[in-house]
C-alpha cells in the first residue's frame, strides 16, 4: 500500500481541483466576471436609421411629463459627450420625441430632440426598460445597451460615471467608430 499511497497522493493533487471546478461550475456557485456596468439587450436592436458612421450615440425617449430621473437622463445626454475629452467627436447624444411640441426649454436646453421614427420608438418601448433607461448605440446603428433610470441625486451622478466608464472603454477598443 505504501508503494501506491504517493501515486494516490499525486492523482487526488491534479484530480481534486479539476473536479470542485466541475462542481461549482454545475451548481452554478460560480458567476463569470462582468466589466460593463450596463445591461447588454439580448439581441441587440438595429436600426438604420440610428447609424452614424464613426459616432457612438446615447439615446433617451423623452416621455410626456419629465420628472427626476427623466431630468437626470437629460443631463447624462447633455455632459457625457463631453467628459469623454478627446474622444468628443466620436459620441453624440439623441434625444428621441413622440412630438416636438409641450416640452419646456430649459430642461432641453443644449439638446436638439428629434423625431424618432414610430419603428424606433415601439421597439424601444417594447424592451424591458422602455423609456425609462438610456441606451447606447453603436456606429452601425446596433442598440446594445440599457441603463435604467436612477430615481435619486446620488444614484444620478453613480450612473453618468457608469456611463461614461463603458462609454470610454468602447471607445478604446472599437475599430468601427
Amino acid at each position: 500500500m505504501k508503494k501506491f499511497g504517493k501515486l494516490w497522493l499525486l492523482l487526488a493533487a491534479f484530480a481534486l481541483p479539476v473536479g470542485i471546478a466541475q462542481l461549482m461550475l454545475t451548481m452554478h456557485w460560480y458567476q463569470g466576471g462582468v466589466t460593463n456596468r450596463g445591461i447588454l439587450l439580448d439581441p441587440p436592436l438595429h436600426e438604420d436609421w440610428v447609424a452614424r458612421p464613426g459616432r457612438w450615440q446615447l439615446l433617451y425617449v423623452l416621455p410626456d411629463h419629465c420628472d427626476t430621473a427623466c431630468a437626470g437622463a437629460l443631463f447624462h445626454l447633455r455632459q457625457i459627450p463631453q467628459a469623454v475629452g478627446a474622444d468628443q467627436d466620436r459620441v453624440a447624444g439623441l434625444l428621441l420625441v413622440s412630438e416636438l411640441a409641450g416640452q419646456a426649454d430649459e430642461l432641453l436646453q443644449g439638446l436638439q430632440p428629434s423625431m424618432g421614427p414610430a419603428p424606433l420608438l415601439k421597439q424601444l418601448q417594447a424592451t424591458e426598460y422602455g423609456a425609462q433607461a438610456i441606451y447606447l448605440a453603436d456606429p452601425l446603428g446596433n442598440i446594445l445597451m440599457a441603463y435604467p433610470l436612477a430615481t435619486d441625486q446620488p444614484a444620478i451622478l453613480a450612473q453618468g460615471k457608469d456611463v461614461l466608464r463603458d462609454l470610454k472603454r468602447l471607445l478604446k477598443v472599437s475599430k468601427i467608430g
